[in-house]
């Protein structure tokens, strides 16, 4: 029966009370009734999503006439706009379920995203179409990054697209450490312009789909910003344009909208447990951490934006790396400064039960970064990547697959890192990376870039470590 689930309304949430306009009395055909927003009609099964922010469904014959007439018009309306909206983005972006119902890995197909990451707590995927023909459209404008995010359950909680931007706008650079070799052709102007062109595109594209946007302020700490926002159905579509920056365009669902982009507050002690339940051992003294999500910067030097989401993200701190190359002061192509971004994060991080620290060392040695990685917390670390100390961290990491005479490979691999040390290291190459794990028996460390999964975790000796190390260790605790 419908109205059973109403006596267990014990708690109200702030995003529901902000939706309350949208919850009206459903009675019954026998008199019972429970305030609830109409979420969906599939074949003879109405959804509703109560003051609880809890969804159930119940046969339509089971309501009252004029609910079940309501329902009808409402599904017949939805479906007509849910047609306008994915031909105004020119895919199948929209269903009749609200976003924060949606399985996010058929949106990622749907969207031709690839997987970026999954963890226990959430998965990623993400596409830069510029560089896949560059003939894709969302909204009419082509995005330079598209990142879909989801939760342990697989439900998508975000879709982050960015459309003309400082770091992929003219980018001439490649993907991974390739990343090294180009640069940008993009100026202040020609940026300019393609923004106001991408941004007037999705304000049309969306406005001749579901109306005229309103404004409101979205984001925490320094990151908040005033976003122009669309609501349909359970979906918020979010709007920004920071001069000199990026257009991006956010999907989440209203609540979070609602909520004015405020996320959380995760306890220590629950983050903390996170953390050590990602420390993984084996028999022959690797440990390593397997929880912390991976992010590719592109083609651009976002290392430092890229790796900070990452370990945010581990901390349970909400981030994003284009926001953060903003408040980072990033330029054009890439190149940021680790410190700064670190000072204009740290009261977001704190905010959220987190702290900041910098540790600096005269020479990188396992025991520095050992008890952090116990406790399952990532290390960045800051360091010059150089195409010598990549081809062998990518050698040692596929003959430590291959298996065979260990003993062997550490002893050829630790005298190819010696024959590194006497090697002139290029400041052009600076990088920030993290150390996520060792082993004290065979003298290497585990080393994680964000560059993809297939740079998620690779072993290098702690000599080649040492050549290319900047010695500075920055970390994000609980």
């Amino acid at each position: 029966m419908l109205l059973g689930c109403a006596a267990s309304i014990g708690f109200a949430m702030t995003a529901a009370e902000a939706s309350a306009a949208e919850m009206r009395v459903v009675r019954g055909a026998g008199g019972e009734h429970v305030r609830a927003r109409f979420e969906g009609l599939e074949g003879n099964s109405v959804q509703l999503r109560r003051e609880d922010w809890k969804t159930f469904e119940t046969p339509l014959e089971l309501l009252a006439a004029d609910d079940q007439e309501r329902f009808r018009a409402e599904h017949q309306s939805l479906a007509a706009t849910r047609e306008l909206l994915n031909k105004a983005a020119g895919h199948e972006l929209a269903t009749l379920v609200p976003f924060d119902g949606r399985e996010a890995e058929p949106l990622a197909q749907t969207l031709g995203l690839r997987p970026e990451s999954k963890t226990s707590h959430g998965a990623s995927w993400r596409s830069y179409a510029a560089w896949s023909g560059g003939k894709f459209r969302l909204f009419g404008a082509m995005p330079y990054s598209i990142a879909l995010y989801s939760d342990g359950e697989g439900n998508a909680t975000s879709l982050s697209i960015v459309y003309a931007n400082k770091g992929d706008f003219g980018s001439t650079a490649g993907f991974g450490a390739d990343h090294f070799a180009g640069g940008t052709t993009s100026d202040a102007r020609t940026l300019a312009a393609a923004m106001k062109r991408d941004e007037t595109t999705v304000i049309d594209a969306l406005t001749s789909a579901v109306g005229e946007p309103r404004t409101q302020r979205f984001g925490e700490g320094r990151t908040r910003r005033t976003v122009s926002r669309w609501d349909w159905h359970g979906y918020s579509f979010l709007l920004s344009h920071e001069d000199g920056e990026y257009v991006g365009l956010m999907i989440v669902s209203t609540e979070a909208a609602d909520g004015g982009g405020r996320s959380e507050r995760i306890a220590n002690r629950e983050i903390r447990d996170r953390l050590a339940a990602g420390v993984n051992r084996t028999e022959n003294g690797d440990v390593w951490l397997s929880e912390i999500p991976m992010v590719d910067q592109g083609p651009k030097g976002y290392c430092v934006p890229a790796t900070f989401e990452r370990v945010m993200r581990a901390m349970g701190v909400e981030a994003d790396m284009y926001l953060l190359a903003m408040i980072g002061g990033t330029s054009a192509g890439g190149g940021t400064s680790v410190e700064r971004l670190m000072e204009n994060v740290d009261s977001q991080v704190r905010r959220k039960g987190r702290r900041t620290r910098t540790d600096n060392i005269r020479q990188l040695r396992i025991r520095d970064v050992k008890r952090h990685i116990d406790a399952g917390v990532p290390v960045m670390w800051t360091m010059s990547s150089m195409d010598e100390y990549n081809r062998l961290a990518n050698e040692n990491t596929a003959a430590r697959a291959r298996g065979g005479d260990d003993a062997a490979r550490i002893a050829t691999m630790r005298e190819r890192a010696a024959s590194l040390a006497d090697l002139p290291v290029a400041s052009n190459r600076n990088h920030i990376c993290m150390i996520i794990g060792y082993n004290e028996t065979t003298q290497e460390l585990a080393v994680s870039d964000s560059w993809g999964p297939r740079y998620e975790l690779r072993w290098v000796p702690l000599e080649a470590a040492q050549w290319v190390s900047r010695d500075r260790l920055f970390y994000i605790l609980p």
